[in-house]
């Protein structure tokens, strides 16, 4: 619903955007109809950053390391952190009572936290310690385990996980 439907109220010519971002009374965290989206997009944003520091590897540009990973880090912990705060809190409660469904979210928001430990410190490890041309080929290495641990996460975020955002 864009602004000017929003002040004036939609069609039935009533404002329906408390019903759908009302806070769960538990939680107090309210469903937010566009999270799942810029979830998304955050996701879009972590593969360009992740390509940009593989490409800067390939062609041996490794000044250009520390920034990009710099922004890597930033990225993926905002993401993190929007996902903590907004979607996780508000999915273990809207599923509290599916003791199956709590479970698997338990155990995916379980599994980020080890991907989240070694995602930061490989970051932290090579903004200090940059690869030269004799060590790159160990840094793509590495590189590449994080990139394709990360890219099965997103598949299993965006198939399964986020299906589960929906409101009370």
């Amino acid at each position: 619903m864009g602004l000017l439907a929003r002040i004036i109220g939609n069609e039935t010519g009533r404002d329906d955007t408390a019903r759908r971002t009302s806070p769960d009374k538990s939680t107090g965290i309210a469903y937010d109809a566009g999270l799942v989206d810029r979830l998304k997009k955050d996701h879009q944003d972590l593969v360009v950053i992740y390509t940009a520091i593989k490409t800067a590897a390939n062609e041996g540009r490794f000044h250009e390391l520390p920034g990009l990973l710099t922004n890597l880090k930033l990225a993926f912990q905002t993401h993190v952190m929007q996902e903590n705060v907004k979607f996780y809190v508000y999915v273990q409660q809207h599923y509290s009572h599916d003791a199956d469904t709590a479970n698997f979210i338990f155990d995916v928001r379980k599994e980020m936290e080890g991907i989240a430990r070694a995602l930061i410190k490989f970051v932290n490890t090579h903004s200090t310690i940059l690869p030269t041309r004799e060590t790159v080929a160990n840094f793509q290495a590495e590189l590449d385990h994080i990139g394709a641990v990360l890219m099965m996460r997103v598949q299993l975020e965006e198939n399964r996980l986020y299906s589960l955002y929906q409101p009370a």
